[in-house]
């Protein structure tokens, strides 16, 4: 019944894309931007729920990214804080990217989370804050504003060093703070930074990690470190694996294999289930994500970047029944063994 209802989805998502591809874009006055309105719907809906609406609204969205080109938008990432907002208010894109941001931001700074949960936010591309009773930290968080969550994160894990996974700014301003930045290429945070697989225990937080290449690209071996955090009993023993760009090849997750409740994939394309199953070097998770849907600084599908008509294609065949694909500035609670 799952595939039947997801297969109808997109055949109603591939019908907007159609249709869409084939309206004229135009530029959009300051005061007419349709991301506003697109915006607002779209917090209506929930990852949990793959609603034609919400289909909809991703699509839209798609197509605000796909007319953005990625020139502008590395121009847009160097320019003034004045510059750079009155953008935001103008292009779709942009205001998206900025409103996930503000979402995550006020949360992270305001919310107080209760002891028995853990708070996850998916940020941007593969970017990821997570909060518990005892502690907070980040994962691959990248944004124009990534420094400003600085001063809310006990540290900051980063599986590779390309740009759209570590952000300059905010790896320096947790340098600036004395924080710790854990990573495999970052040597200014000398006690956290190793070309091997590695283990360390900060607070609450136990912290794993075994090395592959990057997207199974022998020209880059063992470039990506996969990182596996369990944030401990005051967070119900929540346990994340996050991938970043990796091959998804078992014989290389071996030091962070077995069960965790929370896998951080790409975007399901087939082999990344290589990685799903119960032999050795293999992962049982819980709950899986899709992410890397869109970043802006690659070219529209299929030049650079996945697309989220790609990784919705890719739904169906990953092999973790609870698969969900979130979006900017949303968030995924973990409470009594539940991902919610």
């Amino acid at each position: 019944m799952r595939k039947i209802l997801l297969s109808f989805l997109l055949f109603v998502f591939s019908t907007l894309l159609f249709a869409q591809s084939n309206t004229e874009r135009k530029s959009t006055p300051d005061n007419e931007n349709p991301a506003v309105e697109t915006w607002r719907q779209f917090e209506k809906t929930n990852p949990f729920n793959l609603s034609s609406d919400r289909l909809a609204l991703l699509k839209t969205i798609e197509q605000y990214s796909d007319s953005y080109p990625p020139e502008e938008f590395k121009a847009y990432l160097d320019m003034s804080e004045i510059e750079a907002e009155e953008l935001e208010r103008k292009v779709p894109i942009l205001y998206a990217y900025r409103k996930g941001f503000d979402k995550i931001f006020n949360d992270v700074r305001n919310k107080h989370v209760k002891k028995g949960t853990a708070e996850v936010w998916l940020l941007y591309n593969m970017g990821f804050v997570v909060k518990t009773a005892s502690g907070c930290f980040g994962i691959d968080v990248d944004h124009r504003l990534a420094d400003q969550f600085a001063p809310y994160l006990d540290f900051l894990i980063i599986t590779h060093n390309h740009g759209d996974h570590a952000n300059v700014k905010l790896i320096e301003a947790m340098r600036k703070l004395g924080k710790p930045v854990i990573s495999n290429f970052y040597q200014g945070s000398a006690d956290y930074y190793s070309t091997q697989p590695v283990s360390y225990k900060i607070g609450n937080f136990s912290i794993r990690s075994d090395m592959d290449d990057h997207l199974a690209n022998p020209k880059f071996p063992k470039f990506v470190s996969m990182f596996r955090i369990d944030c401990g009993e005051d967070a119900d023993s929540f346990s994340m694996l996050h991938c970043g760009d990796a091959g998804f090849t078992p014989a290389n997750f071996k030091k962070v294999q077995g069960p965790v409740n929370l896998l951080v994939m790409r975007w399901g394309e087939p082999r990344e289930n290589n990685l799903l199953g119960t032999d050795e070097g293999q992962v049982q998770p819980d709950y899986a994500v899709l992410t890397h849907l869109i970043e802006l600084r690659h070219k529209p599908y299929p030049q650079g970047q996945a697309s989220i008509g790609k990784t919705l294609e890719h739904l169906p065949g990953v092999k973790c029944k609870n698969t969900i694909i979130p979006f900017w500035g949303e968030k995924l609670t973990w409470k009594n063994g539940k991902l919610r």
